[in-house]
Formats: structure tokens, C-alpha cells, sequence
């Protein structure tokens, strides 16, 4: 479709703020173990694959099948990325760094680095993960130098 054949379109330059329900019946054991300080994901006991975050159905080979594992906390920094501009849902917070982090099990998780100077920061570097709680008391993890 060419652009002059293009349907009118209307932009706005209003915020839109979003409210939402995410349900987690299926995978509420990770958010419950996080909250006594473990980190556990799902593992399909059909074709063996871990998966994080955890997954109600295999994305492998798309069973049902899976079965509750812990996960240790050591990771190895793979690349990250200085957050200086944050966006809305962030404003409340100093800039800040996210990362990528390899478990010794294979898996890749994503989660901010506390406490870290991002000028100081090398892929390869040990990392740690340790779980938080937010000022209303919903458990969510972090990466730390170890």
C-alpha cells in the first residue's frame, strides 16, 4: 500500500497510562519462592528444558508437562546497558543498569544490577542474584557484583 493510499491516521502527543492484571496462577511458585529468598523456574520433564522465566507450558516442545526446580543464584554478566532516561513507569527511580546474566544452568535472565558503576562493568564479570521486596511488599530480584 502506497503512502498516499494509507488509511487517516490520528496521533496524539497524550500520555497513556496503562492498568493491568497479569494472572499467575500457573507460575505464582516463582513470585512465592522468591519471596523466602528462592529463585526457581519450570523444567519440562517430557524434553528436559529449563526454562526462565518460568513457563506454564514447555516452549520446546509445547508440553504441558512441567515440573518445579531451583536455580542457583550465580550468574556470569553476558552484556548490560546504562539506563540514564527512564521511562514513565521508572520516573521515581535514579538511572539505573540492566542486564543479561547467565546461570550456571544454561538459562539467560534479565534483571538490574544494584549497586553497579556501569563504567566499572565487563561481560564475563560473576554476578549474584538476590531477591527484594518493593515498598508494598511484592518479591522481585536484582543481580549483584559477587
Amino acid at each position: 500500500m502506497a503512502a498516499r493510499d494509507e488509511p487517516p491516521t490520528l496521533h496524539s502527543k497524550r500520555s497513556l497510562n496503562l492498568r493491568f492484571n497479569i494472572p499467575i496462577s500457573k507460575t505464582s511458585r516463582f513470585w512465592d519462592s522468591l519471596a523466602q529468598g528462592k529463585f526457581v523456574t519450570t523444567k519440562c520433564a517430557d524434553c528436559g528444558k529449563v526454562s526462565f522465566p518460568p513457563q506454564a507450558d514447555c516452549p520446546n516442545c509445547m508440553g504441558g508437562n512441567v515440573e518445579w526446580v531451583e536455580l542457583g543464584t550465580d550468574a556470569e554478566l553476558l552484556t548490560f546497558t546504562f539506563v540514564q532516561i527512564t521511562p514513565t513507569s521508572f520516573v521515581d527511580h535514579d538511572p539505573y543498569v540492566v542486564a543479561i546474566g547467565r546461570l550456571k544452568e544454561g538459562v539467560n535472565v534479565l534483571a538490574w544490577i544494584e549497586g553497579a558503576d556501569p563504567a566499572k562493568l565487563k561481560p564475563g564479570e560473576k554476578l549474584r542474584i538476590e531477591s527484594r521486596k518493593d515498598p508494598k511488599g511484592s518479591a522481585y530480584y536484582v543481580f549483584v557484583k559477587a
